[in-house]
């Protein structure tokens, strides 16, 4: 995985209660350093200790929590577990855990996530309604429906047909409106990010710094506000997610 920084950057110490602003001054890859946690570390101004990439922001972009669960909800079946710094795993489902705290409308959104499997299956999810919590089988089914999931499957398999190969299906795909035009995703167990941009009704998914799918017209329309989310698909899968970040658009 390359590194979200440059130096000479400025970036926010996102885990830091004041949020200051600092500049990179030198970085390391992760399996360079040995870090336990595998991420990227690097050197920034004023600060004595090397910070890790999650707990960094760019500029003009926050952080959303994910060491701890506080303002989280889980719809559906399956649980998220912590497995590092700002780092969930999905275990069972299917269901959909989401960020309570607020709603956004238009945004530029960058997040990172691991398959532990060529089998594992998931999906970042923007712009859904509230989910309810009381009825396992039908709970998560909303968001699918009402709002929009970038998907995470590199066999791209059509679930009505179980063929493979799909790029309506496929990792990065706006699932079921909008195909992944290129296979862009890391091997197995190698981190990825996607960078999706919402606005108005225009989305588009970037894959490790590729364009790959793009949404726009009546397709786009579905909702123009909602929450986020993270899908736990089934039992066996085991996706990672870290570093959740957010800058709103005017």
């Amino acid at each position: 995985m390359g590194f979200r920084f440059e130096v000479d950057e400025p970036v926010r110490v996102a885990t830091h209660p004041a949020r200051p602003r600092a500049t990179i001054t030198v970085r390391w890859r992760g399996e360079d350093v040995g870090d336990v946690y595998g991420e990227n570390i690097y050197a920034v101004s004023g600060f004595i200790t090397r910070q890790r990439e999650s707990s960094l922001a760019r500029e003009g972009f926050e952080l959303i929590p994910m060491d701890t669960l506080a303002d989280w909800r889980m719809a559906g079946f399956g649980t998220f577990g912590r497995a590092g710094p700002s780092t969930l795993e999905s275990d069972a489902g299917p269901g959909i855990l989401w960020y309570t705290r607020e709603e956004f409308a238009d945004f530029e959104l960058v997040v990172d996530w691991r398959t532990s499997s060529p089998e594992d299956n998931a999906g970042v999810f923007i712009r859904i309604p509230a989910l309810r919590c009381d009825d396992p089988e039908n709970d998560w089914k909303p968001a699918v429906d009402e709002g929009y999931e970038v998907q995470i499957d590199d066999r791209g398999v059509d679930p009505e047909t179980g063929a493979t190969g799909s790029a309506w299906h496929r990792t990065g795909a706006i699932y079921r409106l909008a195909p992944a035009l290129v296979v862009a995703s890391h091997p197995t167990g190698v981190w990825n990010t996607f960078e999706v941009e919402a606005r108005e009704s225009t989305i588009t998914v970037a894959l490790n710094g590729v364009p790959v799918s793009r949404l726009s017209g009546s397709d786009g329309r579905r909702r123009r506000t909602g929450y986020l989310g993270l899908q736990a698909h089934h039992p066996g899968a085991r996706v990672r997610f870290r570093n959740l970040q957010i800058k709103r658009l005017e």
